[in-house]
């Protein structure tokens, strides 16, 4: 009776799984073996020449597939660290200041992503908010360059990813005994060790669910690189959308859509691997 009644409430949520992931999922798998002839808009056929034109190329794997991973990775790690102090303080406040820092959190993901990307673009231009405040602190002496560079697409990507991580570490951090952090420095313990002994370790879950999102979000972002790179941004979201949408070649965008999925899920499952034997040998430690 209660697998029937489960079945009955998890149907709408598989029918919409099934009907705006699985199965576009499936139709770009087979594309990505069909070829592009002149004058036509694509022909059917089984091939692996669009996976062997992308995988066989050694300026693609570099510029495109690893350029792509470190910029993810890169922008992943600032979140975290800029992510994880600002977690602590909003775990220790309550009442209207929690629910005001909380707000400024989720604000990011309360705007529509094309508005906020225009809104940077105003921060960052030469005479921009920014360069007018770097300037005027003495921080540097002439405009940075922002817009059309990478700094600007890391910064913005931060910005995004930030509330993903600070929530899923809260999560993790409420959970926390306070009594345990606090018997760990009236024992001698600095906050650093506190924070790196106890903290840290009992925070991985939420880390790594933090992650997740955030890796995924970096490595597949489009709409940032799009308006805030360089016209020769080659992170491989960009170029699925060039490779689609500007030069007409649909096949060769869906193979590197499933080599972006795949390269994806098996990070991903790296770095749960990694994350599942740290949690695994911090509780052998516990015992």
């Amino acid at each position: 009776m209660r697998s029937k009644a489960a079945a009955v409430l998890l149907a709408p949520s598989f029918m919409l799984l099934l009907a705006f992931v699985i199965l576009p999922l499936l139709w770009v798998a087979r594309v990505s073996f069909n070829t592009t002839v002149d004058g036509a808009y694509m022909v059917s056929a089984l091939t692996l020449e669009n996976y062997t034109r992308f995988l066989g190329s050694p300026w693609y794997l570099v510029n495109t597939l690893w350029f792509s991973i470190r910029i993810a990775v890169l922008s992943t790690v600032i979140s975290v660290a800029l992510a994880y102090p600002m977690a602590l303080y909003i775990a220790r406040t309550s009442g209207a200041q929690k629910s005001i820092l909380m707000t400024m959190v989720l604000s990011p993901l309360l705007i529509g992503l094309v508005t906020l990307v225009y809104g940077w673009i105003v921060i960052f231009r030469g005479g921009g908010l920014l360069n007018s405040l770097m300037i005027a602190l003495r921080v540097y002496d002439e405009p940075v360059r922002y817009m059309w560079d990478l700094k600007g697409v890391v910064i913005l990507l931060v910005y995004i990813g930030m509330p993903y991580i600070v929530l899923s570490l809260l999560d993790s951090i409420e959970r926390i005994n306070p009594s345990l952090v606090e018997a760990a420095r009236n024992v001698g313990a600095s906050p650093w060790t506190a924070f790196w002994k106890i903290t840290f370790p009992l925070t991985m879950p939420g880390l790594h669910a933090g992650l997740i999102i955030v890796f995924s979000l970096n490595f597949a972002a489009f709409a940032v690189p799009l308006m805030v790179g360089a016209n020769d941004t080659q992170m491989i979201g960009l170029v699925i959308y060039r490779e689609a949408l500007l030069n007409n070649d649909l096949p060769f965008a869906s193979s590197l859509s499933v080599i972006m999925v795949a390269a994806n899920a098996l990070i991903l499952t790296g770095m749960g691997f990694v994350f599942g034997r740290l949690i695994l040998n911090r509780l052998e430690a516990t015992r």
